[in-house]
């Protein structure tokens, strides 16, 4: 079976089923005895040998049989009690000795009932549930030694039927509970699946687009601009496209040693900013510096970040940074301890204000600070002012706390945010018999009238003439108010207040019959009340208060004793009362514990099973979206890789190409959206005409309604633009609009986009 609620209560309910089938079959041992039909013994035996083996075996089997086998075992074990019971009435008709009439095959009624119950639909339970109390009373009416013994059939058939009932009733409450379950898992499954693989598309492809812009983006610019010579373009060109194919494979080493970091430090230093200076603490000199290990991943992460940086720097030194008119000095500061590794790139240059950069600018944004986010342990900040220099920290930190201030105090200060991770799901409604027994229904209704029904029966057919009858009125008033109190709804615990008077009732109810019976009754259901409390315990088990239905039933037997010693009879006359029915409390207590059991466990299994379909998820997510990433770079940048990485001169038109694929690249990462037809070749001709433009996207994870349509405006709006600039911006997606065009030509326009396409001024 698979590890579902219901498979596991299925399971569960056969051991139920065999361990009631177990007691009621050592309970009937005597009675068999007493009852064997002569002529046959053999017949006898394998008949006894059926009514409580196959329930057994059926629990024997249900750790490892087929759903079709128990199914077989079930529909067995249902035939063997009609045709046992139909040879009661067919072939041994006749009453029994008095003190023994009650047939063995009919004290364990309620075996093959719930054992339907655990398999076959609720009106198929309820009808051979019926049909079995039906003739559990005509044999008892067939075998009954009384006086009347039609009153004692009815009366032994509606108690039976009662009783059944009650189990049957929890049984399938326990099946509906275990469906819910069910139900919920999976939506919780599925929905911690495609919250794992859409966070797994977006680490992917953040991370993609952090190379892409680092890379592919640096190499196109640098060739476009023309301004770097042809062998460091080559250089770059045939770095990244290594980098491009290393991404269809993981890393072969899985952690690196900080001296190999610091090493690759030195080189990358060298190819972008060759005047910075690369210091860290050496052990040579006295210094604290700890070799230790590093994971690839964050070492790959912090490269890039130390890269962008530096980048950036020497950008600035290129344009504003001139004006200062002296050299501008950097240096990378690395720092290794016991707690973590940090690189801090620092520069005395122009600086500038971290608050006003533009959301669309994706060096800081991205290829710094969110790349390190994207790392477990990542942490980055940037701290810069106009005029004062900047400090760039990036750090992998797997000691958070007081011990990373020794990593520096930005770090410390300023810890990473995180993208959103798999969490542990939610714990859903769990099979709690105490939670999916619902009282409040139209069924627990029928069994609660059926309740007093049975037992006000039972108490008018053994009315003891010349004993006070008000007593006996009291102890049937107290009984049914008792189980009335017990079946008012709650949602949460059952309040102890209330189990303390469904308790006192159960005994004021006792205590009355005591007195009221006298020694010498031998009517058949005189003691009718100690069913009903027993009856009441069960249901209290039920809704969670095993020790107190375990209290009720010691001092139900301590009254019992107590009763029979008073009358001048032996106390095992009263044990002998009582002990008859604890094979029912028992058999609800067991049944109630293992389902508490099997619940815990099955939280468990599921919490497993989410996160192993989180993973899977996310494990799918991530290829296929790092495969849909790849594609799209190389379709886009590899021809002009390709031909960038062989170190010759670029004519004016092969620059011009660089600078339009890098634009394009661009638009891929910001403005994902609108990377599609028209839009792409609008734009594409719109550069050619001379006009700037820049699309960005704000929408997030959640794309327009209507992308085809937003696209076929866009790309319409672009192709009437002649010379200038214009901005188009796909807003959020809790506006009303879905885009914005922003026109800066012969007039100044802002043009707005609805849902469905159609175009506006605001």
């Amino acid at each position: 079976m698979t590890r579902t609620a219901t498979a596991n209560l299925t399971r569960l309910l056969c051991i139920a089923v065999a361990c009631a089938a177990g007691i009621f079959g050592l309970l009937s041992i005597g009675s068999f005895l007493a009852q064997a039909w002569h002529p046959s013994p053999a017949v006898a035996a394998a008949a006894w040998a059926l009514s409580f083996g196959l329930p057994v075996a059926l629990g024997v089997c249900s750790g490892w049989g087929s759903p079709r086998l128990l199914r077989s075992l079930v529909a067995v074990q249902a035939v063997c009690f009609v045709l046992i019971a139909g040879f009661w009435l067919i072939l041994r008709g006749e009453p029994l000795p008095a003190g023994a009439d009650v047939p063995w095959s009919i004290t364990a009624t309620g075996v093959p009932c719930v054992a339907v119950a655990v398999f076959a639909r609720q009106r198929v339970a309820w009808s051979y549930t019926v049909l079995a109390c039906l003739l559990s009373g005509l044999v008892r009416f067939r075998t009954s030694a009384e006086t009347n013994p039609g009153l004692v059939g009815l009366a032994d058939g509606l108690y039976s039927l009662l009783l059944v009932s009650v189990f049957v009733a929890l049984t399938l409450a326990a099946r509906r509970g275990a469906a819910r379950v069910d139900e919920a898992t999976m939506l919780t499954r599925h929905a911690e699946a495609r919250r794992a693989a859409g966070v797994a598309r977006r680490q992917e492809r953040l991370r993609i687009d952090a190379l892409v812009h680092d890379s592919v983006i640096s190499t196109l610019l640098m060739a476009g601009l023309g301004r770097t010579p042809p062998a460091v373009v080559s250089e770059h060109a045939s770095k990244t496209l290594t980098q491009l194919d290393a991404l269809r494979t993981p890393p072969v080493e899985p952690v690196v040693l900080v001296s190999d970091v610091v090493r690759r430090l030195r080189r990358l230093t060298r190819q972008i900013a060759p005047d910075a200076v690369v210091d860290f603490d050496d052990p040579t000199r006295g210094g604290d510096f700890v070799e230790r290990t590093v994971p690839s991943v964050a070492v790959v992460a912090i490269l890039g970040a130390v890269g962008e940086a530096l980048r950036n720097s020497v950008a600035s030194a290129a344009g504003p940074a001139r004006s200062l008119g002296r050299r501008v000095r950097r240096t990378i500061q690395v720092t290794s301890t016991t707690d973590g590794f940090q690189v801090m790139v620092s520069d005395d240059g122009v600086g500038f204000d971290p608050d006003a950069v533009p959301p669309e600018r994706l060096g800081i944004a991205e290829s710094i600070v969110g790349r390190m986010e994207r790392v477990t342990h990542g942490a980055a900040n940037v701290r810069s002012s106009p005029g004062h220099g900047t400090d760039i920290v990036v750090a992998w930190v797997p000691a958070r706390g007081t011990s990373a201030a020794r990593l520096g105090p930005e770090v410390d200060r300023r810890a990473a945010r995180r993208l959103p991770e798999p969490a542990a799901p939610d714990d859903h409604e769990p099979i709690s018999l105490a939670r999916s027994l619902d009282l409040s229904t139209p069924l627990a209704r029928l069994i609660l009238a059926l309740f007093v029904l049975v037992h006000g029966v039972l108490a008018i057919i053994d009315v003891v003439p010349g004993r006070p009858l008000l007593l006996m009125v009291a102890a049937y008033l107290a009984i049914a108010f008792a189980a009335t109190s017990l079946m008012s709804p709650f949602d949460g615990p059952f309040p102890r207040s209330r189990i303390a008077l469904v308790l006192s009732l159960c005994g004021v109810g006792a205590i009355a019959m005591f007195g009221y019976l006298p020694a010498d009754s031998g009517a058949p259901f005189a003691h009718w009340h100690l069913g009903a409390i027993t009856l009441i315990l069960v249901v209290l088990a039920a809704r969670g208060q095993i020790r107190s239905a375990w209290l009720g039933y010691t001092v139900l037997a301590a009254l019992a004793v107590s009763w029979a010693v008073a009358s001048g009879q032996p106390a095992m006359a009263g044990f002998d009362l009582v002990i008859r029915h604890a094979g029912t409390l028992l058999a609800g207590t067991l049944f109630v514990v293992s389902l508490d059991r099997t619940e815990r466990t099955l939280r468990v299994l599921n919490h497993r099973d989410n996160l192993q379909a989180a993973m899977n998820a996310t494990t799918v997510a991530a290829i296929a979206e790092r495969e849909a990433e790849l594609v799209r770079v190389n379709l886009l940048a590899r021809p002009t890789l390709k031909r960038l990485a062989a170190p010759l001169a670029l004519t004016e038109a092969e620059r011009a190409q660089c600078l339009l694929v890098e634009a394009s690249l661009r638009d891929a990462i910001r403005g994902r959206s609108l990377f599609v037809e028209p839009v792409i070749s609008a734009v594409n001709a719109a550069r050619r005409r001379g006009v700037q433009v820049t699309v960005l996207d704000d929408s997030g994870e959640s794309q327009p309604e209507s992308p085809a349509a937003l696209a076929h405006t866009v790309a319409e709006v672009l192709d009437t633009v002649a010379h200038g600039r214009i901005t188009v911006r796909v807003l959020p997606a809790d506006r009303r609009d879905v885009a914005t065009l922003v026109v800066e030509s012969d007039t100044h326009s802002i043009l707005v986009v609805g849902a469905n396409g159609t175009l506006s001024t605001p």
